[in-house]
């Protein structure tokens, strides 16, 4: 900047300087100036100098102000260099982390009708189990109600009213309908059908993970234990009574079609009219006891065999159509049927 400066006053001071030898040579010729002519030149010459340095000065000021501005703004970051690509791209050997999938859920479903008696053990078994319990009231008139609303704050349960017409337990009340409005409402993975009378062992709540996560089987039974007249006997099936201390289907996955048929009592599980063996379908060794008859004539009062206690006891019951079988039981009750029992003693 300095060179430019003494550029621009060399310029403007090499006129003044021939002005001043032309004036020396004539006053030394006796040649003078007029006194206007010397008042104009003098009026010009500093004018034009002075012009001369302001512009000369604007650009300089205007070109240090430029410099300041790109001294003062950041320079932009010059990208990273190009990685170097092979031609054939091979992917890096980068642990990823494992895809979670979400736990499956199990919703329990259950028609009730005075089951004061069964409704607290039954609770507290399944409710450690279940991620939701749905049950449908036939119109109880004993504590059924109150013990649900009380187990609400405690388990997540969902309940539903009926009313019962007839005799409890017959064709009077049509079954089917009332268990698959159960399993239209359940939104579990899988669904559990058991009775407020049945209490699944206890080794079921770990291996409940193990069945609902496995992909070969669509349908599970379990070995049905039922007790007769006391907890240390259970009745198995005889001649023209088949149906005691066998497999029963418990367990299903949800949201494929499987329902009840159109039976009004004791109907089954179908899948499109298929029956349950003709579906991918596996068996568990976990029992589930039935203690519907374990405590004698002290069975619920809605009880729809009431011949066979009957003909326990002892009472004429006119002509008998099949026999009681027995055999003494050598297994494990539930932790909440001992406690129960511990308490009866």
């Amino acid at each position: 900047m300095k060179k430019v400066l003494r550029q621009a006053v060399r310029k403007t001071a090499k006129p003044n300087r021939k002005q001043k030898l032309l004036k020396r040579s004539r006053r030394k010729n006796g040649i003078k100036l007029t006194q206007k002519r010397r008042t104009i030149k003098l009026r010009k010459r500093p004018l034009r100098t002075i012009k001369l340095r302001k512009r000369l000065l604007r650009k300089v000021k205007k070109r240090l102000r430029r410099s300041r501005s790109l001294r003062s703004t950041p320079q932009a970051k010059r990208p990273p260099p190009l990685l170097h690509v092979p031609a054939v791209y091979k992917p890096l050997n980068v642990p990823h982390a494992p895809l979670v999938e979400p736990k499956p859920k199990l919703s329990v479903i259950v028609p009730i009708l005075n089951e004061e008696k069964f409704l607290p053990l039954f609770l507290e078994s399944v409710a450690s189990y279940a991620d939701e319990i749905l049950i449908v009231d036939g119109g109880s008139t004993d504590d059924s109600i109150n013990i649900i609303n009380q187990w609400k704050n405690r388990a997540n349960i969902r309940l539903f009213h009926m009313k019962q017409t007839g005799l409890p337990y017959s064709d009077d009340w049509n079954e089917s309908v009332v268990r698959n409005f159960l399993v239209d409402q359940a939104i579990g993975d899988w669904i559990m059908a058991i009775d407020a009378d049945e209490i699944m062992d206890d080794s079921f709540r770990d291996a409940l993970p193990r069945l609902m996560a496995q992909k070969e089987a669509d349908a599970i039974s379990f070995p049905w234990v039922q007790f007769w007249m006391n907890p240390q006997t259970i009745r198995i099936s005889a001649p023209n009574d088949e149906h005691w201390s066998v497999n029963k289907w418990f367990m299903w996955r949800n949201h494929m079609g499987i329902r009840y048929d159109d039976a009004k009592n004791h109907c089954k599980v179908h899948l499109f009219g298929r029956y349950m063996w003709e579906i991918p379908n596996r068996a568990e060794p976990i029992s589930a006891f039935h203690y519907h008859y374990a405590f004698g004539s002290q069975v619920k009062a809605n009880d729809n065999r009431r011949r066979d206690v009957d003909q326990y006891l002892g009472k004429s019951i006119g002509r008998i159509e099949y026999d009681i079988v027995t055999k003494p039981f050598t297994g494990k009750h539930p932790a909440v049927m001992d406690r129960y029992f511990a308490k009866k003693m």
